[in-house]
């Protein structure tokens, strides 16, 4: 202690010295200020004496030793001082190097005595305060400041008003280690914060608090202007219940900090100003109090942070509460109130919606007691929903309503007040059966079903209010309503929307199946929906269709209004009059969103229009960024003008078609902006929006191959082997190469890159059975990845044939295959080897037989020797070769010539030559030989011509649905035909019946089966075990599929299937431990599964 206390007595004489020796000209002049600021209590003149008598006394009071060692201090530790500073040169230097920084109670270089010093010397540069002790008295920061002000562990305490004012910018923080800095006030009537109109707060940390004291009460904080709390504490220490922590009449955003308050914690107040208080709770705040922690009159919305106490919100005449829960932990009640001095006007009530966050208390409206209203007169409406769990009860005793939809009550239900309740496809605790609840497809959380309430031939409800058809609901309808329909509805008449309306039809999943008669115009009621202008409408989440046999419905829609489809599926069928149209748009902004679809049954209809039609404003059609639906069928863009009518496509949906009629040919590259998304033409280019910047074409992708990108690099990332990547509207169209990839695979098609010149590609590591990848060669050149494009160049992938096992990878020089023979058996010592290694063969004769040939051929047809192993009657050896070879051994019966075996082989050619396996691309030598001679001797397959099987050709959806049902000698079936792509006639039509009703496939969904779609091998798997179970076989078989390097791409409702078959041994790995369940199945695969299949359930069978 003696030697820190010399350290700082040794600084202050040092300084002191400087200061003396200055001219005095440089004392008279102002010091340096870097406008940081530091705030003390003490007056100047108070330091200055302060400094004088204390620190000259302690040094006087030394003895000459302590002064002595004080010396030798400072002398060993240089210019070193508490604050890093020992002269004025320097601490102007430090000054000048922390601008807008200033310093209370710091009388040098930029520090100010006083707080007021330092706000009036910051002027309007934006500046920091740092306070450097405790502050007194009553501060305002002035309209054209930005301000932060540091509280550095420090206290600011009022003196008769307001701690602090706010009419500019201010920034409160505490930079103290342990965060002790505090805004305090304890006058009656004064806040610690105010911060008026105009005015914005962040709080990030410290503490603002209100003192103990007579007759103490008033807001910690007080908000007209803008606030964000991000941190920090905001406590009220006074027991009094008569005013709030927080007070907003403002915009206030909480997202931080710790807010407590035995009274009201957070009031969202009316500004009385007309204008509406805002306040958003997220983030990780706490905020407790034992009455209410938020209390809202106006508009919030809490979607995170934690609530320890109530959440009220409440309602009287000429302002209601809206409060919205998305988030967030509420450890209290939630409720509704009304102020009974002034009743709540009919037209307004207040809401509260729920749709996330956990509750951990009772939702319920209040009367009497803090709500002085009676149960007749309070009103307001609670909407629970998008799967929210209460942990507690939901009470209505009131005329309010409640909605309950999709969500779980933990407690009771009741609704024993004159208004409302409806729980629809919901869980609750318990109910009493005697309160007016309406459940729709509702259960008790112990899985109880509660029967549905009486609501006779209801379809629709608005909140609690059942309605017999939506026609009706959309009647009553009020504005922000939501509709929900309760059930399919088979057979719908037309219905004509008025003007002026807003609300959404939630179908709930549900199918609307139209029938007549049809909604229009007087002499045009052909439309399943006329939507008039000046409507705002959303559909959502259902089915649409015309019923069969339907004479007047031509549209689904005909829309004149503003309207939004979310996740809705029209399907064009059934039409009146033909099957173009079925969403016609002739004014209005239109949205699709989600998975929207309109499927029509060919490909050549016309799915919607973009319509100038006769003097209606405008039309405008988006496909926003959240669009992943499918419109396969044509768009039609019909307008004159450009300026008034617009398609926008974004998103990641998959199209049809675009075109024009003859009036648009001119404007069309005005009025579509086509910006990503798949279609199944390519996009003309005047259609791109100015963002897209490459095409790319799909070589897999069929149905939809032209997708679009706004970032070449995506395209190029999103391209697969065989697929073409061009540039779209590069900067010098004649400085363009392409970039071919010939994979060298004998499979794969090219790929090709159309780009600019000098642009980096990355290039794909494409992957073999059996090969390693060597790299990319131009001619006899690799080159490496990233490769910039500087000309038009083909690129050869080089391989070389490896094999696998134990876990590792070796490249082997080739591979020996082994061809089954008759009468006896061979085995290889190994199946891989270089070239040169030593292999041996153990020939097996069958009894009565013995060793005829052995021919050993390699992949260039040279013949290699084998050598008989001395002493060793069964064993072979032969020197590998530098590639693959064949292994054929041919036996004899003892006793027999070789040329006995020749006359025998020929006639066994004769033979097979007047079989019906007569194909040139199917030899006896190939591994897939016996399947395919199975499963055509069994009539399941036959080849693609007279003379040809196509081995290697791709097997479709409708090619295996028709062996399985030739499996089952085609079997008549009377079931309906349950897929819109599946016309009546076709080859495979009564196949596809047939193993829908088997329950063999079900399609790919929306009522589509795909009939020519490559099957995967999970997808050909999947329909033989679904058939193994229709033909009641043994399907436990289960194999390990970790084994595999690639089981992860085997989809979740395959993996049974495929664990079923590689148990049984009907498909294995393709090599490299790879299973390739996405890789598209062969002829030849499948006749050799379905071979080991048949053979396998034959004695099942039997």
């Amino acid at each position: 202690m003696k030697k820190r206390t010399g350290k700082m007595i040794s600084l202050s004489l040092a300084v002191a010295m400087a200061m003396t020796a200055a001219p005095v000209t440089a004392m008279a002049d102002e010091p340096v200020k870097t406008d940081v600021i530091e705030a003390p209590a003490l007056t100047s003149a108070d330091q200055t004496e302060e400094t004088t008598t204390e620190e000259g006394t302690a040094w006087a009071e030394l003895t000459p030793a302590e002064k002595t060692e004080e010396e030798e201090v400072l002398s060993d530790e240089g210019t070193e001082t508490t604050e890093g500073i020992t002269t004025v040169e320097e601490l102007n230097d430090e000054a000048s190097a922390k601008e807008n920084v200033f310093y209370v109670d710091e009388t040098q270089g930029n520090g100010y005595a006083t707080l007021s010093d330092a706000l009036k010397n910051a002027g309007t540069t934006e500046s920091t305060i740092v306070l450097k002790n405790d502050v007194t008295g009553d501060f305002t920061i002035a309209e054209d400041q930005n301000i932060t002000l540091d509280l550095n562990g420090y206290t600011i305490t009022n003196t008769s008003n307001h701690t602090i004012t706010n009419n500019g910018k201010l920034t409160i923080k505490d930079s103290s280690e342990e965060k002790t800095g505090k805004i305090t006030n304890s006058t009656h009537g004064k806040g610690a914060l105010v911060n008026n109109y105009g005015g914005t707060v962040d709080i990030e940390s410290g503490t603002l608090t209100r003192e103990e004291a007579t007759d103490n009460s008033w807001y910690v904080i007080s908000n007209d202007g803008t606030m964000n709390i991000k941190g920090g504490s905001i406590i009220n220490k006074v027991v009094k219940l008569t005013s709030s922590l927080i007070r907003n009449e403002g915009e206030m955003d909480i997202s931080g900090g710790y807010l407590k308050h035995d009274f009201i914690a957070v009031k969202n107040d009316d500004t009385g100003k007309g204008e509406l208080s805002t306040l958003t709770v997220c983030g990780d705040v706490v905020i407790e109090s034992p009455e209410q922690a938020i209390q809202n009159w106006t508009t919030a919305v809490i979607s995170g942070g934690t609530m320890n106490g109530k959440v009220s919100t409440w309602g009287y005449n000429g302002q209601c509460g809206n409060t919205e829960i998305t988030g967030g932990t509420i450890n209290g009640n939630i409720t509704i109130g009304i102020d009974n001095s002034n009743l709540l006007d009919s037209s307004k009530i207040p809401e509260v919606t729920i749709s996330n966050g956990t509750i951990n208390g009772d939702i319920e409206f209040l009367t009497g007691g803090t709500s002085t209203a009676a149960p007749e007169n309070t009103k307001g409406s609670f909407v629970i929903n998008n799967g929210v769990t209460i942990n507690g009860d939901v009470k209505n005793p009131s005329a309010g309503t409640v909605e309950i939809t999709d969500a779980t009550v933990t407690g009771t239900v009741s609704n024993t007040g004159s208004g409302s309740m409806a729980v629809t496809e919901s869980k609750v605790g318990s109910y009493d059966e005697t309160n007016n609840i309406i459940f729709i497809d509702s259960s008790k959380i112990d899985g109880t079903p509660i029967p549905d309430s009486n609501i006779g031939d209801a379809v629709a409800m608005i909140g609690a209010t059942p309605y017999s058809s939506l026609g009706e609901a959309i009647k009553a309808v009020q504005a922000g309503d939501i509709i929900h329909i309760l059930k399919d509805v088979p057979n719908a008449a037309g219905i004509t929307v008025s003007s002026d309306k807003q609300f959404t039809v939630d179908f709930g999943g549900h199918a609307y199946i139209l029938k007549d008669p049809g909604a229009g115009s007087p002499g045009t009621e052909s439309n399943g929906f006329q939507l008039l202008q000046n409507s705002d409408i959303t559909f959502k989440n259902g089915t649409i269709r015309i019923a069969e046999g339907t004479t007047s419905i031509k549209r689904i829609i005909q829309n004149y209004a503003n309207l939004t489809l979310e996740d809705m599926h029209f399907y064009a069928e059934n039409q009146a009059g033909g099957l173009d149209y079925p969403l016609s748009f002739n004014n209005g902004s239109i949205t699709f969103k989600g998975d929207t679809d309109i499927i029509t049954p060919d490909d050549n209809n016309i799915a919607f229009d973009v319509c100038q039609f006769s003097n209606y404003p405008n039309v405008t059609v988006t496909f926003d960024e959240s669009y992943t639906g499918t419109i396969n069928g044509r768009i039609v863009y019909d307008s004159s003008n450009a300026s008034t009518h617009k398609l926008y496509i974004k998103g990641n949906g998959t199209f049809g078609s675009i075109e024009c009629t003859s009036r648009s040919n001119s404007v069309a590259k005005d009025g579509i902006e086509v910006t990503s998304g798949n279609f199944a033409e390519s996009v003309n280019k005047d259609y791109l929006a100015d963002a897209v910047k490459a095409q790319l074409e799909s070589h897999s992708n069929t149905e939809a191959p032209f997708s679009y990108y706004t970032s070449l690099e995506d395209a190029l990332k999103a391209a697969k082997p065989g697929d073409k990547v061009t540039e779209v509207t590069p900067d010098n169209p004649e400085a363009q190469y392409t970039v071919t990839l010939k994979y060298n695979d004998g499979v794969t098609p090219d790929s090709a890159y159309t780009v600019s010149a000098d642009t980096t590609i990355t290039l794909p590591t494409p992957s073999r059975s059996h090969y390693s990848f060597e790299g990319w060669y131009n001619g006899n050149d690799l080159v490496k990845s990233p490769y910039t494009v500087t000309e038009n160049v083909e690129l050869t992938a080089k391989w070389h044939r490896t094999s696998s096992g134990g876990g590792s990878s070796h490249r082997y020089d080739g591979y020996i295959t082994v061809i089954d023979s008759k009468n006896g058996d061979v085995s290889v010592s190994d199946t891989w080897a270089d070239e040169d290694d030593k292999i041996t063969l153990t020939i097996t004769p069958d009894k009565g037989y013995e060793v005829d040939k052995i021919e050993i051929v390699d992949e260039e047809g040279d013949k290699i020797d084998a050598k008989k192993v001395e002493d060793k009657d069964n064993k072979y050896t032969f020197r590998m070769a530098n590639c693959d070879v064949t292994v054929t051994v041919t036996f004899k019966e003892e006793g027999k010539t070789t040329e006995d075996t020749d006359k025998e082989e020929d006639k066994d050619d004769e033979t097979t030559e007047n079989t019906d396996l007569n194909f040139t691309d199917v030899k006896e030598s190939d591994w897939f030989f016996k399947g395919v001679e199975y499963v055509v001797d069994k009539g399941i397959m036959s080849g693609v011509s007279e003379n040809e099987f196509a081995p290697s050709g791709k097997l479709t959806r409708a090619m295996l649905v028709q062996m399985l049902y030739n499996m089952e000698s085609r079997p008549a079936c009377d079931a309906e035909n349950a897929f819109i792509d599946v016309p009546v006639g076709q080859w495979y039509t009564d196949a596809v019946i047939w193993a829908n009703a088997a329950k063999i496939v079900s399609g790919i969904g929306e009522g589509l089966f795909a009939p020519n779609m490559e099957i995967t091998r999970e997808q050909m798997v999947a329909m033989l075990y679904n058939y193994a179970k229709y033909k009641g076989y043994d399907v436990t078989a289960s194999a390990d599929l970790s084994t595999f390097a690639d089981n992860a791409s085997v989809s979740a409702w395959a993996q049974p299937a495929m664990q079923w078959a590689v148990a049984e041994g009907y498909i294995s790995g393709m090599g490299d431990n790879q299973l390739a369940p996405q890789g598209t199945a062969t002829r030849a695969e499948i006749a050799s599964v379905i071979m080991r299949f048949m053979e396998a359930t034959a004695e099942t069978a039997e």
